[in-house]
């Protein structure tokens, strides 16, 4: 047996013991009952009265010490190696990485999320107490149990977001046998079955669960339920209920019921409630604990503002916490939308609770950004907590005073229990307790802080230590406040407490306001990684630090304190140089993969760091020129995400030296400020390597100034480099798109496809996928273009949610080919779907798009009344700013305008509309647009019986978008027209005299004023 290799304890199937690759006997059920009991604790001390208690119960021996440590000997033995097992002050300690045992690894792998994993680890039956640990620690079994649903059921529903609804499917189906009382799994189940068609099973899942409901519990569905019922009924979309997005209680929640009532009283009646109190009064476990106490429609989330430094970046963090994008993803050409209004635009329509944490360093920031908001969604509410009021409109306060004794006693006693398992208030202690906690003046972090100490320290020498403690104030700081220097006094003494390595790292990673794991805390502190993981351990042990999922989090009183320990012994400015460097290295590291295989997991570091990483590059901005590189860096990671917002804000903060990072700053802002500047142009184009995000602001630049930027995009297609030269030829076709340059478009959007593909870059393919959509619907190949359309969704869903212009221009692409191939119902469906997403939005210029299209689809559906209204309203909406730009409205508009015109044989009207169309069309500069506009003057020469005219015009159509479109209705119906009066070779041959026209004469060929019933024609 080899002694050196770690021992592995499996406690969710088969009870097994291994070391290295053999399993060890352990015989006898108290043997694994011990076994058991001390791999729980994962590596900590566990007391002998707990231990006696998990292995005989009731059931007790004559000698209970001396039949454990006989037990504990024969375990010796059997695990082959004395060290093993250790007896410490109190009890005995199994030595073993938590990660060795799979209960606690399965609770790791579901605080990080990785619920594949977790689910895989736990098996197939989720729900169902492990007996190895039911049987000595029932409470941990049923958690783990209940721990095990909700991972199934929180896969599932990561599934079905992911466009999976059939795995969603089986995956609940199997969990319902077993749990069919379990309400948001069966409403899962039932967005799982109609997301594939099969609306009936999912109506019948509904009565299940509610026969289900009345028959075990005596009691109807939920809201949630219900409400997919009567949608279902209504054969309407089911609307998401998202999650709360609230991090889990770690402990209970104890006292403060009439704060708890008045918070819930105040957010039914009002919008805006702020939690008031000092550092350590408990307002976020509060304000946390009241949110989950009412449920939203549209969920709740934490918006946790103590990381953010900078006044301007409020809205950004709001929108990073609630995973949202900036700017468009698909829609290149759709102007760029500032965070307050995406935010707006997300939030309106939505009942939604936004808990804004930690208020008090940004409070103005934050008081504008919400009196902003707030007027704009009706349905949000917010509940912040602050040191001090936002002393805005509407805002209701609650003050924290401090916990009463009985609810004081309590928590200290059940933090003292989760410390000492043994440890119960009685009369021959409840004095010490009082004056312990009195002395503490009912502050919760103080009392957190002091029960922590019982797990080296007797109640009495606790008590006693606090009064010295208490004593030191009297010389300190007497225009604190009480309560402040109270908890001040508990956090010194909890650091004097704690030993030199552990305070080291206390103090180090306070610089770090985004969280901390073992890596960047052993590069803060110059520690290895193992040592500093167990010095983490440590501080969380003491209460100075929470485990959140992936990461350790210091409550912000306590980070507050180690940065003045940082400050006074004159180190912090050393201390945040090496956390700089070590984030502008992993940023460094991490970029790279964003363009690969990897990019996911690249995504979630950069997403899980960005506090982090922006406190470096602050600092760096702030002290050297070395910003730049970091958000050169970040440029790539704000690209995915749409934060143009972000980067050209640290682009403008950074500073460095002339050179290519000082140019593609250059560049960016002036991208940002719709301007340009030739000689920056020019240099980027000669840089022999640029980063991506330098190749997107060259070509940017260079086709605003009129620049060809070809020669850069063709060395890069042609370059070594497969994941650059795919980037460098989607970014060409996107700009031989508006020159109608159909050929280019065909053969560089093929191979951008293969490049990221190769690469692994599902980014890049959801970039290039509409592209293809667009090429494959030219060619008649509807259903393929439908599946490119549906896939770049599917895709683009996984770097975060769609902003409105990107859900705008993938289902008015939709609901043009559901037109094209007849599909109207699936049409008018759509149609119905993006229109009450866009009455709720705050974007009205979105709905004059869609007013345009369904006109055109009453247009072609006959429904003349409907479609003029839509006409009307479209018009009327036209002053709004429009998310496409204002010329291309105008000309969509316009155009349909004119449409309705002709089917009334109103010949004057027609040209009016289409000379407004065709004046839009051409200043956008955008050749498609023309083309739209120029099928529509077909239709007017038709009217005026000019068919061999209409026949050139749709030729001439056909050049400016780069293909024929013979699946479009419109230029459908006027070909059969053209054929029938002028016959098949007579329109061929004036179709290919459109077609055959460069591309400046079929833009002058398209032009209404040719056509006016009174003006002269030259053909």
């Amino acid at each position: 047996m080899d002694g050196s290799a770690r021992v592995r304890v499996t406690l969710l199937g088969a009870f097994q013991v291994t070391r290295g690759a053999e399993a060890l006997a352990i015989p006898g059920a108290r043997l694994q009952g011990l076994v058991a009991r001390l791999a729980l604790a994962g590596g900590r001390p566990v007391p002998q009265s707990v231990l006696v208690d998990a292995i005989w119960g009731s059931d007790l021996p004559a000698d209970p010490a001396h039949a454990l440590q006989a037990l504990v000997s024969r375990l010796r033995r059997a695990l082959g190696s004395p060290s093993d097992v250790t007896q410490v002050a109190g009890g005995y300690r199994l030595t073993i990485d938590p990660a060795d045992v799979d209960a606690l690894r399965f609770e790791q792998l579901v605080a990080a999320a990785s619920l594949d994993d977790a689910v895989t680890l736990w098996g197939d039956r989720p729900g169902v107490e492990p007996p190895a640990v039911a049987a000595v620690d029932p409470a941990t079994a049923t958690r783990l149990a209940r721990l095990s649903i909700e991972a199934v059921t929180d896969l599932a529903e990561a599934e079905l977001s992911q466009g999976r609804p059939d795995s969603a499917t089986a995956r609940l189906t199997a969990l319902l046998t077993e749990h069919p009382v379990h309400e948001r799994a069966a409403a899962l189940l039932m967005d799982a079955l109609a997301a594939q068609g099969r609306q009936a099973e999912a109506l019948a899942q509904y009565e299940q669960i509610r026969e289900a409901l009345a028959d075990d519990l005596g009691t109807d569905p939920g809201t949630a339920l219900r409400e997919r019922h009567l949608n279902l009924l209504r054969a309407e979309p089911v609307k998401e209920t998202k999650p709360a997005a609230l991090p889990a209680p770690l402990t209970s929640f104890v006292g403060r019921t009439d704060d708890l009532a008045r918070i819930d009283a105040l957010l039914a009646t009002g919008r805006l409630v702020t939690v008031l109190g000092p550092g350590g009064a408990g307002k976020t476990r509060l304000a946390l604990e009241a949110a989950r106490r009412r449920e939203y429609r549209d969920g709740s989330w934490l918006i946790d503002l103590s990381p953010v430094t900078e006044p301007a970046k409020v809205a950004a963090a709001m929108l990073t916490a609630i995973g949202l994008r900036g700017t468009a993803l698909f829609e290149a050409s759709a102007k760029p939308v500032g965070d307050l209004d995406v935010l707006a635009d997300e939030l309106s329509g939505k009942e939604t609770l936004l808990v804004v944490d930690n208020c008090e360093h940004l409070i103005d920031a934050v008081a504008h950004l919400l009196s902003a908001l707030l007027p704009r969604c009706a349905g949000l509410r917010v509940l912040a907590t602050s040191r001090e009021p936002l002393a805005i409109d509407g805002e209701a306060l609650v003050p924290l005073g401090p916990l009463r004794d009985t609810a004081s006693v309590r928590l200290f006693t059940e933090r003292a229990a989760a410390v000492r398992p043994d440890f119960t208030v009685d009369e021959g202690n409840l004095d010490d307790v009082l004056r312990i906690v009195r002395g503490l003046d009912g502050m919760p972090l103080a009392l957190e802080l002091a029960a922590a100490r019982l797990r080296t320290l007797s109640l009495a020498d606790l008590a006693s230590g606090l009064s010295d403690r208490f004593r030191l104030l009297t010389t300190g700081s007497r225009t604190a406040f009480p309560r402040h220097r109270t908890l001040r006094a508990v956090i010194a003494w909890s650091w004097d407490l704690l030993s030199e390595d552990a305070r080291t790292v206390a103090e180090r990673i306070a610089v770090l306001p985004g969280g901390v794991t073992p890596a960047s805390a052993g590069a803060v502190c110059e520690l290895p990684v193992e040592q500093a993981q167990e010095l983490l351990a440590d501080l969380v042990d003491r209460s100075l630090l929470q485990l959140v999922p992936g990461r350790y989090r210091m409550l912000e009183t306590i980070r507050e304190y180690g940065l003045e320990c940082l400050a006074e012994q004159g180190i912090l400015p050393a201390v945040r140089n090496r956390s700089a460097r070590y984030f502008a290295e992993l940023v460094a590291a991490t970029d790279p993969l964003l363009r690969g295989p990897r990019q996911r997991d690249a995504l979630h570091l950069l997403t899980a760091e960005y506090d982090n990483v922006l406190a470096a590059l602050r600092h760096l901005c702030d002290t050297s020129d070395a910003g730049l590189a970091l958000a050169i860096d970040l440029t790539w990671y704000w690209h995915m995400l749409g934060r143009h917002a972000d980067a050209s804000y640290w682009l403008g903060q950074a500073t460095a030296q002339p050179g290519m990072h000082h140019d593609i700053a250059a560049g960016a802002l002036l991208l940002d400020a719709g301007a340009a500047a030739d000689e920056v142009v020019s240099r980027l184009l000669n840089y022999p390597e640029l980063p991506p995000f330098g190749v997107l602001t060259a070509a940017g630049l260079a086709a605003r100034a009129g620049i060809d930027a070809s020669p850069l995009l063709q060395r890069l297609a042609d370059g070594p480099d497969r994941w650059l030269a795919g980037l460098a030829r989607i970014t060409r076709a996107e700009l031989a798109e508006n020159d109608g340059h159909l050929a280019q478009i065909d053969s560089d959007v093929a191979v951008a496809l293969d490049c990221f593909t190769e690469s692994g870059d599902s980014w890049g393919v959801a970039m290039a996928l509409p592209m293809r959509a667009l090429l494959r619907q030219y060619d008649g190949d509807l259903a393929g273009a439908l599946a490119d359309l549906t896939e770049a969704k599917r895709l683009a869903q996984e770097f975060g949610s769609l902003n409105h212009s990107d859900e705008t221009f993938i289902d008015l692409r939709l609901i043009d080919l559901h037109v094209r191939l007849g599909e109207t119902e699936q049409a008018a469906a759509m149609i119905a779907v993006t229109r009450d997403r866009t009455l709720r939005s705050t974007m009205p210029g979105t709905v004059v798009l869609l007013d345009a299209r369904e006109a055109s689809f009453r247009l072609r559906t006959r429904d003349l009344t409907r479609a003029r209204e839509l006409i009307e309203a479209a018009e009327a909406g036209l002053s709004t700013p429009l998310p496409f730009g204002g010329d291309h409205g105008q000309a969509l508009v316009s155009a349909v305008r004119a449409e309705l015109c002709l089917e009334l044989g109103d010949g004057p009207g027609a040209e009016a509309a289409l000379d407004r169309a065709y004046a839009a069309a051409v200043n956008s500069k955008d050749l498609p647009i023309v083309a739209t506009v120029a099928v529509t003057v077909a239709g007017l020469a038709e009217l005026y019986r000019r068919f061999t005219d209409g026949a050139e015009i749709l030729g001439a159509a056909a050049r400016l978008r780069g293909a024929h479109d013979r699946t479009d209705l419109q230029v459908r119906t006027l070909s059969s027209r053209g054929r029938l009066a002028l016959g098949e070779e007579r329109f061929a041959a004036a179709y290919e005299r459109g077609w055959q026209l460069p591309a400046p004469a079929a833009v002058t060929r398209a032009d209404p004023a040719r056509l006016h019933r009174n003006g002269s024609f030259s053909g």
